[in-house]
C-alpha cells in the first residue's frame, strides 16, 4: 500500500476506535453537543459528498458541536450492538469554518485536542499529564500503524505452508491491529523508526538476541527449572551455538558461577544499562558477545517465535511502553503463571472434554534476577528475565493441524484481499456464501464457548482476549483452544474447592488492584462479556462482516443461539444455568472494561495495564429486538 494511503487507512481506523470509545466511556457527554436527525441537519451538510448517501436515514444522527462563532465539529453517528452509537464506519470526523464555510477532516489527534480544549500549541500549558500521555501515545499509534499497513503481510498459498509457517504468519497479520477497539493499541512507545521496522512481527525480519550471565545465587526460577533443566540455553539454542556460549562462559570464569540467559537487544541497549548499572558493574551481570540463532517477533512484542524446528518459543521484558503500561517481565507474573498453569491441568483431569479440547502452553521454564534483598515487586528485576513457552509437539508437528490467534480473526488485511476463513471453506468445499461463513462462525463459536463455559463451571476463566486465545483447526473444523499467559486467570475459589481444587494463592502486591479473585461465577463472568465477547468474537463479527458483505445483526444472533445452547449443554446445575441466561440474555447492562480513561487516569504511572469499569448495553437485547426500538433505545442513552 502507497504511504499516502496507509496513512489515510491507519487515520480511518484509529479515529473509527478512538470516536466509539469516547462515545461509550462517555467522554463526550459533557461537551454540550446537539444530536441531530439527517433530516434536520443545515444545507451545508446536505452538500457534502462524504454523507450524501446517509441523507434521509432515519437511524442515523449528526452529532454536532459548536466551538464558538468560529466553526464546530461534526460527525454521523448510528445505533450500535456492542455500544448504544458508534461513528458510521468510513465517515469523516469534519471541522467546518463558519466564516469561509471551508471544511476538512481531523486526524485522531487534533481531533482528541480539541477534546482537551488544546487547538493551538499555546494551549499545551493547559493539558493535564495524562492528555499529554494520552496525545503522545495517539501520535505514537499513527505513525506506527501507518508503517505497518504500508508493509504487506504475505498471506498467498496458506494452505501450502506447514504448520509452523502458518503460524508465524498468522502472527504477523494479528500484530497488524494488536487489540481491536483500542485506538493507542498500536503505540509502542520507545522504539524508533528502525527499531519499529526491526522488532514488530509484521515486518519478518530476524533478530539477533543478546545473552547476558546473572549470578546464580541471584536468580529465582520457575516450577519446570529443575536438575534435568537448568539452563535456558537447553531449550534455545542448537548444539554449535551451545557450544559457543558454553566456551564463553568458561573462558570469562562464568561457568560455575553465572547462569546465561536471552536478552532482547532492545531492552540490552536502552534498559538494563538505566535499571541495573550497578548489578553490571559489579560483576553480578554479565554482558556476553556470544551470537546464537535469530528469532522472529509474534503478535506480542515481547514473544519471539524461534526459526529453527523447535516448539520452545519465548518472552522476554522490553521496557517499551505499549497499552498504558511498560512491558517488562516480573517473577511474581511467572509465579503466579505457575500457580494458574497447575488449576489448568486440574481442570483437565476434572472434565473429560477439557482433557480433549483444552491445550496449554508449557511456561514453567523461566529465570528471573533477583538480588540479596529484593522483592518481587520491585522494579529494576523485572528488566532482566526470560520464560520458555514450549507449545505441545503434538500440534506443531501435525500437518493437518492449523493453529490461528484468534486476534488475526479480527484483523482485517489492509487491502481486504484475504480473511483466515477463504481456506477453512476451501477446505470443507464450501461456497463463501452468508449461509457457509455464518455456519462456521456458528462451529466456532461452538467450541469457543464450550470450553470456556466448562472453564467457569469448575471455577475458572482464563483471559481469552485474541493473542491469548489460539484456535486449533484441522481440516477446516475447529478442533480445541490452545492458551498461553497463564498469569491471569480469573477464579472463584468456593467454586475451586467444590471440585476438589484449592486456592492456589496468588502472590499480590499489598494496596494493588485485583483482578485474580472473584467472590462469585457472576462476577467471574465479567471476562467472558468483555475480553472473550465484547473484544475477541466482537472483532471477528465486525471483520467477517465487512469482508463477506454479511449482517453483522445475523452473525450476532448466530452467537447468541451457539451461546446459549453451549450453557444448555454444558453440566450446570439448575441455578447457574438460570444465572448465567439472566445475566447474558435478559440485563439491558453489561459491563464494559474502559481503555481510553484509565490511561489518562494513570497518567503514564508505573504497573500493568490500566484498568477501568463502567457499563454498556446488552448485545443479545439490541440484536433481538426490532431496529426502531433500538434507535429508540440509543437516543434515549444519548
Amino acid at each position: 500500500m502507497k504511504a499516502l494511503d496507509a496513512q489515510r487507512h491507519a487515520q480511518a481506523q484509529i479515529m473509527q476506535s478512538l470516536v466509539d470509545g469516547l462515545l461509550v466511556e462517555g467522554l463526550l457527554d459533557d461537551l454540550d453537543a446537539v444530536w441531530l436527525a439527517t433530516t434536520e441537519v443545515d444545507d451545508w451538510i446536505t452538500q457534502l459528498p462524504v454523507f450524501e448517501g446517509y441523507l434521509g436515514d432515519p437511524s442515523k444522527r449528526f452529532w454536532h458541536w459548536s466551538q464558538g462563532r468560529h466553526h464546530g465539529i461534526t460527525m454521523l453517528l448510528q445505533p450500535g450492538i456492542a455500544q448504544a452509537w458508534e461513528k458510521v464506519p468510513r465517515t469523516p470526523v469534519i471541522v467546518r469554518y463558519h466564516q469561509s464555510g471551508e471544511w476538512e477532516s481531523l486526524d485522531p489527534v487534533a481531533f482528541m485536542r480539541r477534546v482537551f480544549g488544546a487547538v493551538t500549541e499555546d494551549d499545551d500549558q493547559a493539558l493535564g499529564q495524562g492528555e499529554q500521555v494520552f496525545l503522545e501515545a495517539l501520535s505514537d499509534s499513527l505513525w506506527q500503524a501507518a508503517s505497518s499497513v504500508a508493509h504487506r503481510v504475505e498471506t498467498r498459498d496458506l494452505l501450502t505452508r506447514d504448520t509452523a509457517e502458518h503460524f508465524a504468519i498468522m502472527e504477523q497479520w494479528a500484530s497488524l491491529l494488536d487489540r481491536p477497539y483500542h485506538p493507542t493499541a498500536k503505540a509502542k512507545q520507545g522504539l524508533s523508526e528502525s527499531e519499529y521496522h526491526a522488532y514488530m512481527a509484521e515486518f519478518n525480519a530476524p533478530i539477533t538476541l543478546r545473552w547476558v550471565a546473572m549470578a546464580r545465587d541471584q536468580v529465582m526460577t520457575g516450577a519446570g527449572v529443575d536438575a534435568a533443566c537448568l539452563m535456558p540455553v537447553q531449550w534455545l539454542v542448537g548444539d554449535e551455538s551451545r557450544q559457543v556460549l558454553e566456551w564463553e562462559m568458561t573462558s570469562r570464569g562464568l561457568s560455575r558461577s553465572h547462569v546465561a540467559i536471552p536478552v532482547h537487544p532492545w531492552q540490552h541497549e536502552h534498559a538494563l544499562p538505566r535499571w541495573l548499572e550497578a548489578a553490571f558493574a559489579a560483576g553480578d551481570c554479565v554482558s556476553l558477545e556470544s551470537v546464537t540463532e535469530p528469532w522472529l517477533a509474534t503478535s506480542s512484542l515481547r514473544s519471539l517465535a524461534p526459526t529453527t524446528a523447535s516448539p520452545h518459543f519465548l518472552k522476554l521484558p522490553m521496557a517499551i511502553h505499549s497499552l498504558g503500561a511498560s512491558r517488562y517481565l516480573p517473577a511474581v507474573k511467572m509465579f503466579n503463571g505457575d500457580l494458574s498453569a497447575r488449576l489448568l491441568h486440574q481442570a483437565r483431569e476434572k472434565d473429560a472434554r477439557l482433557a480433549e479440547a483444552l491445550y496449554l502452553c508449557d511456561e514453567g521454564k523461566w529465570w528471573a534476577y533477583m538480588p540479596e534483598g529484593a522483592t518481587l515487586f520491585d522494579e529494576a528485576p523485572r528488566h532482566l528475565s526470560a520464560m520458555v513457552r514450549s507449545y505441545p509437539r503434538t500440534l506443531l508437528e501435525d500437518p493437518s493441524v492449523r493453529l490461528v490467534p484468534m486476534a488475526t480473526l479480527g484483523t482485517p488485511l489492509p487491502g481486504g484481499e484475504h480473511h483466515v476463513f477463504d481456506d477453512w471453506l476451501a477446505q470443507r468445499g464450501m461456497a463463501a456464501s452468508p449461509a457457509s461463513v455464518q455456519a462456521l462462525f456458528g462451529e466456532l463459536c461452538d467450541g469457543f464457548f464450550e470450553i470456556n463455559l466448562r472453564m467457569l463451571r469448575l471455577g475458572m476463566l482464563a483471559e481469552v482476549h485474541g493473542q491469548n486465545a489460539v484456535l486449533v483447526f484441522r481440516e477446516g473444523r475447529c478442533q480445541g483452544l490452545l492458551l498461553r499467559d497463564h498469569d491471569s486467570l480469573r477464579i472463584n475459589v468456593a467454586r475451586l474447592e467444590q471440585n476438589g481444587m484449592q486456592d492456589p494463592c496468588y502472590c499480590i502486591k499489598p494496596g494493588h488492584a485485583n483482578t485474580l479473585y472473584h467472590d462469585s461465577l457472576e462476577a467471574l463472568l465479567f471476562w467472558l462479556q468483555t475480553l472473550a465477547i465484547q473484544v475477541n468474537l466482537r472483532a471477528t463479527i465486525d471483520t467477517l462482516a465487512d469482508h463477506y458483505a454479511l449482517s453483522i445483526h445475523d452473525l450476532w444472533r448466530e452467537m447468541a443461539v451457539r451461546l446459549e445452547a453451549q450453557i444448555d449443554a454444558v453440566p450446570f446445575d439448575r441455578r447457574d444455568r438460570g444465572m448465567l441466561k439472566e445475566q447474558l440474555f435478559e440485563r439491558g447492562q453489561w459491563p464494559y472494561k474502559r481503555l481510553i480513561a484509565p490511561i489518562i487516569d494513570r497518567a503514564g504511572g508505573p504497573g500493568s495495564m490500566p484498568f477501568g469499569t463502567s457499563s454498556t448495553c446488552n448485545p443479545f437485547v439490541r440484536v433481538g429486538r426490532q431496529a426502531d426500538e433500538a434507535v429508540a433505545e440509543a437516543l434515549t442513552e444519548a
